[in-house]
């Protein structure tokens, strides 16, 4: 063997000093902050998650408020039933709007740009404060529920849907504006 060639228990040598430095170094200082990120990560999805899940309850129970009236013309157990119901459906979009609005904040910290973030949080506050306004009940509903359409399709469509995300977008904020806007109650279309 030359002599300028190292023996091959040098190399064992460097090598397994090399391996347990890198050991050493990745589980004390690597692997610590790999599990701060994703904690960070794990939580911003869950806020995502669950903001998507009540805006779906809000735009469920609107939807089925909507489409089922108490019809007058039916027996009196039935229009009972109905009311249940409503109630119900009542107590799902005043729960959802509740969460909405007591965790708002977390939407500042799950999504990322200058817009965003605000418009979910402007999104939140709106929809509990359009629920328990003094309008009329279908006004209501019907604020609500193009809100959340709009709000839906912004934040959870793919994103191969730009053209529509856009359009929910500056429709979103049109709405926001005519329900922020002081005076007279925005117009049920």
């Amino acid at each position: 063997m030359p002599d300028w060639m190292p023996s091959w228990s040098s190399t064992a040598f460097i090598s397994i000093v090399t391996s347990l430095l890198t050991l050493i170094v990745g589980g004390r200082y690597v692997a610590p902050l790999l599990e701060v990120r994703n904690r960070r990560f794990q939580a911003k999805m869950q806020a995502r998650e669950k903001f998507q899940a009540n805006m779906l309850d809000v735009l469920s129970a609107v939807t089925q408020l909507l489409a089922v009236p108490v019809v007058p013309e039916a027996t009196e157990t039935v229009r009972a039933a109905l009311r249940d119901e409503r109630l119900r459906w009542q107590a799902q979009v005043d729960e959802a709007t509740k969460y909405l609005t007591d965790h708002a904040v977390q939407l500042l910290f799950a999504y990322r740009g200058p817009k965003l973030p605000g418009l979910a949080v402007r999104y939140s506050g709106n929809a509990r404060g359009v629920w328990i306004s003094d309008r009329p009940e279908a006004q209501k509903l019907t604020v609500l529920r193009d809100l959340t359409q709009h709000c839906h399709a912004l934040f959870f469509d793919s994103p191969l849907y730009a053209r529509q995300r856009v359009r929910s977008w500056t429709e979103l904020e049109r709405l926001l504006e005519e329900v922020e806007a002081p005076g007279p109650a925005p117009t049920v279309r």
